[in-house]
């Protein structure tokens, strides 16, 4: 099992080593696979993204309470989870996180404490996410829609700009050409951001003669189904270029298949990956466009444009229903509207 990853600025999470012994033990037995005699544990029928997605919330809440409060030793399994550390938490998230995220990171935390203390009684817990959960309003994606042409374009100015500024350092080069290949890659294949963070070369990204594709298995995605795209041909020769000449200046290159380097020569964690995405397209187009809402620029820019061929967002997405991809992901409903509203009007 994989170490939380830290994933928000405003939460730090607890080495797992750290857990408290009681939770360390019951969340490894949670997740063991019963193979092909046994049933397994509590969690093991689980993705294994889910499972990484909460391990971290669980680690963001024992770093909290460690900080706040102290955690408990010897106390059996979610000793930690209290109806005060809870409220305690609330408190500490609610300034710092959007309503929604507060309402999901509390369900997170209780479901591995269902999961590792499924003994104890949890309708508490349960009832202090669900009022959370009434009163979370998303807040609407539209003023950050960009169109995801704007978006490729992006990408291939950055690497453009990578190949022509000589006077710069090979690593700022480096930097810039990576950064653009993957706003490129995601305007192409706006895979999950995981997804694209873990993209290994000869694995989950396979060349074959000349074509590059993202290959990956169905353990690996939220959906639970392989997914495989094949890459045009623009952004194979891009990703030629990288992987041949600008990846290699990254320190310890040759030490691993991971797409993604840092200047250090370390693989990039996802929150990396957010924040150089936002970063360059808040650069780009006044407002940060992280790895997500990729989806639903692609979604609206295809409801937009081609609004016949909205299955073609569904496939590329991984959605089983059209209304999966409209109602969380299209945001163009309004901005036909306006359109008809002034076609009509020029027809006066």
């Amino acid at each position: 099992m994989l170490e939380p990853r830290r994933c928000s600025p405003a939460q730090k999470a607890l080495n797992f080593a750290e857990w408290p012994p009681a939770d360390r033990e019951a969340w490894l037995t949670a997740q063991a696979d019963g193979g092909l005699l046994g049933d397994g544990g509590a969690a093991s029928h689980l993705s294994l993204r889910t499972r990484e997605d909460l391990t971290r919330r669980y680690a963001y809440f024992l770093y909290s309470r460690r900080e706040h409060g102290g955690l408990p030793v010897d106390e059996g399994p979610a000793a930690a989870v209290t109806e005060e550390s809870i409220l305690a938490y609330l408190d500490y998230l609610q300034p710092r996180l959007s309503a929604v995220t507060v309402a999901q990171s509390l369900y997170k935390v209780g479901r591995v404490a269902s999961l590792i203390a499924p003994q104890r009684d949890w309708a508490w817990l349960q009832r202090i996410v669900r009022r959370l959960g009434l009163r979370a309003k998303p807040q609407s994606k539209r003023p950050r829609v960009v169109e995801i042409t704007d978006l490729r374009r992006l990408g291939l100015d950055l690497m453009t700009r990578a190949e022509v500024h000589t006077h710069a350092t090979p690593l700022s080069r480096a930097r810039l050409y990576r950064d653009g290949l993957m706003i490129a890659l995601l305007a192409t294949d706006p895979v999950r951001r995981a997804n694209v963070t873990g993209l290994e070369i000869g694995r989950s990204l396979v060349k074959d003669g000349s074509t590059w594709s993202i290959d990956l298995p169905a353990r690996e995605t939220k959906a639970r189904r392989p997914h495989l795209a094949l890459l045009p041909d623009w952004l194979g020769a891009r990703i030629d270029r990288y992987v041949d000449h600008f990846r290699p200046i990254f320190r310890n290159s040759a030490a691993t298949r991971r797409l993604w380097l840092s200047r250090r020569g370390r693989p990039l964690d996802d929150s990396s990956i957010y924040q150089i995405v936002a970063g360059r397209t808040q650069e780009a187009f006044g407002k940060p466009v992280g790895p997500h809402l990729f989806r639903v620029c692609l979604a609206t820019s295809t409801a937009v444009h081609h609004g016949a061929q909205m299955g073609l967002a569904m496939i590329i997405l991984d959605h089983l229903h059209s209304e999966v991809t409209e109602r969380s992901y299209n945001q163009a409903n309004m901005i036909d509207a306006v359109r008809s509203y002034q076609d009509l009007m020029l027809g006066d």
